[in-house]
C-alpha cells in the first residue's frame, strides 16, 4: 500500500494521503527527532499475532524521498508492528473530534486526521516515545502496540 512508516522505540505510525500531503516530509521531521525510518512511499503490511506489522519492499528499504532534491538513503528499521495511523487527507472535526479508526485484514487501530494540525509532528513524537495516550472522550486509553 501507499504510505509511510516511522517507529520509536516502542511503537509505530503508518502515514498516509494522497502523492504531495506530506507524509515524508512529516517522516524527515520525525527522523529528525531520533524516529526510525520503516518504510517510504510503499509499505508491506501483514497481520501477525494479532498485530499489523509493516516492512518496507526490498526495492525501497532504507529510501526516503527529499522533495525537490531527490532520494535519500538511511538506515531502516526493518519492521515495526503499527500502533497509529496518521491520516494527512483527512481534517479532524473540530477541537477534541470524535475517535477515528483504520481497519486492515481484520485489525482496528485508531486513526488520526492530521490535516492542518499545527502540532502534529509534536504528538507523534511523544506518541512514538511512549510519553501520551490519546483517550476517547469516554476516558478510555487506546492500546499502546509494539514496535519490534
Amino acid at each position: 500500500m501507499h504510505g509511510t512508516v516511522i517507529a520509536g522505540p516502542q511503537r509505530a505510525v503508518l502515514i498516509v494521503g494522497a502523492a504531495g500531503s506530506g507524509k515524508s516530509a512529516l517522516a524527515l521531521d520525525l527522523m529528525a527527532r531520533g524516529a526510525r525510518l520503516v518504510a517510504d512511499d510503499r509499505v508491506r503490511i501483514e497481520p501477525r499475532d494479532g498485530q499489523l506489522i509493516a516492512s518496507a519492499p526490498d526495492t525501497l528499504r532504507g529510501l526516503v524521498e527529499l522533495r525537490g532534491i531527490g532520494i535519500g538513503r538511511v538506515i531502516p528499521r526493518p519492521y515495526a508492528a503499527l500502533s497509529l495511523v496518521v491520516d494527512l487527507d483527512a481534517t479532524p472535526d473540530g477541537r477534541q473530534p470524535d475517535p477515528l479508526t483504520w481497519h486492515h485484514r481484520g485489525i482496528t487501530l485508531r486513526r488520526i486526521a492530521g490535516r492542518s494540525v499545527l502540532q502534529l509532528c509534536s504528538v507523534i513524537e511523544l506518541w512514538l516515545r511512549d510519553e501520551i495516550e490519546l483517550i476517547d472522550e469516554g476516558g478510555r486509553e487506546h492500546d499502546k502496540g509494539d514496535s519490534r
